[in-house]
């Protein structure tokens, strides 16, 4: 794996917990009438509830609908985002960072805790990004 996609796999982990859970449960919610007939046999995990929506996305309603194009856009959104990062942090990371776990927002934490001697490339995107949820 070459360093790059290392450094925005790292950060995709670590930063997984920003934007995807509130549009994981917008989906949810609008979609329980979908999910009981049509998912209610399928174990969660590694993206068989998508498929399973997916699967079935011509019998969808319009919420379930509208909650799965937001969360999609969430995403892509979400990723576009860590790769700017990993652009422009990708060497920080991996000299102020390299012995980091990677999952639960420690990439993206040790950016903030190194911010003074990060590259400033770095430190203004890093302005950008939100802050984890508490």
């Amino acid at each position: 794996m070459s360093k790059l996609v290392a450094v925005h796999f790292a950060l995709a982990l670590s930063a997984a917990a920003w934007h995807a859970p509130a549009s994981a449960a917008s989906v949810l919610e609008a979609c329980k009438p979908e999910l009981a007939t049509f998912c209610a046999e399928v174990t969660p995990g590694h993206g068989r509830i998508s498929a399973c929506l997916y699967a079935h996305e011509e019998k969808l309603s319009e919420a379930c609908d509208a909650a799965t194009v937001e969360m999609a856009d969430t995403l892509d959104l979400f990723f576009a985002r860590i790769r700017e990062v990993g652009i422009a942090c990708g060497e920080d990371i991996h000299t102020h960072c390299e012995g980091i776990a990677i999952g639960g927002g420690r990439i993206m934490s040790c950016l903030r805790e190194n911010v003074s001697v990060v590259s400033a490339s770095c430190t203004a995107i890093m302005e950008t990004m939100p802050t984890p949820a508490e």
